[in-house]
């Protein structure tokens, strides 16, 4: 079971990393994230490419594995994407080396909804697998392939609090095998949370090292 909410967890926070839905800006939308340039610098095979940027209300956890909407709290999230009209045929492949990376800021009304949302979302994700950080869905669907995943903390140091871990997942659809490497980080500062993912497709593990770069700066962005 506890490998089953992983898997479930897993494929439900990789979609951030893949693409960000275009929602409604949310009102008095105020945290920042990073920037194509400034994120390229820290993943060169970004250089020259785009940030897909979308604001939104933040949704906390609720009873029964449903989510709502916290008030006075909202968040910008940013898929980052290569240059696809380079000609260069490993940019349509994310790997360790050059994986997918998505960055969402949230602002609360003060540090203590900041500090509730953070506790209560990592009790939230273990308990209601298929969720997503910040966002309204919950629950994944059937039709799931055969996955085998393992995860492990990633230890750092920024902000006021931080957690973070590093999930690998072998998954087997008929004749089929991908594994799929997924770091995902958190970093609060004062009523700002700050989510980044690096993740890869190729069983190579993207930089843990850059993934910190990456949420410092997040973390120093908003």
């Amino acid at each position: 079971m506890h490998r089953r909410w992983l898997t479930r967890a897993l494929i439900a926070l990789a979609a951030p990393a893949l693409t960000v839905v275009a929602l409604a800006p949310a009102a008095n939308a105020a945290a920042e994230v990073p920037t194509i340039d400034a994120v390229a610098k820290i993943y060169p095979h970004l250089e020259g490419g785009t940030a897909s940027v979308s604001t939104s209300k933040v949704y906390g956890p609720a009873k029964k594995c449903k989510t709502k909407v916290i008030k006075g709290a909202s968040q910008t999230s940013a898929s980052y994407s290569p240059d696809y009209s380079s000609g260069d045929p490993d940019v349509f492949t994310m790997t360790g080396a050059h994986p997918g990376v998505s960055a969402t800021a949230m602002e609360f009304p003060n540090t203590k909804a900041a500090i509730a949302y953070l506790h209560g979302y990592s009790k939230y994700t273990k308990d209601c697998p298929g969720s997503t950080p910040g966002g309204g869905g919950s629950g994944g669907g059937g039709g799931t392939p055969d996955c085998k995943t393992s995860m492990k903390k990633i230890k750092f140091t920024l902000g006021d609090e931080r957690w973070g871990y590093q999930m690998r997942s072998t998954c087997k659809t008929g004749t089929q095998t991908t594994t799929m490497v997924f770091n995902s980080l958190f970093a609060r500062q004062g009523k700002f949370i700050v989510y980044t993912s690096a993740m890869s497709m190729d069983a190579t593990a993207p930089s843990i090292p850059l993934s910190i770069d990456m949420t410092e700066l997040a973390l120093k962005t908003v």
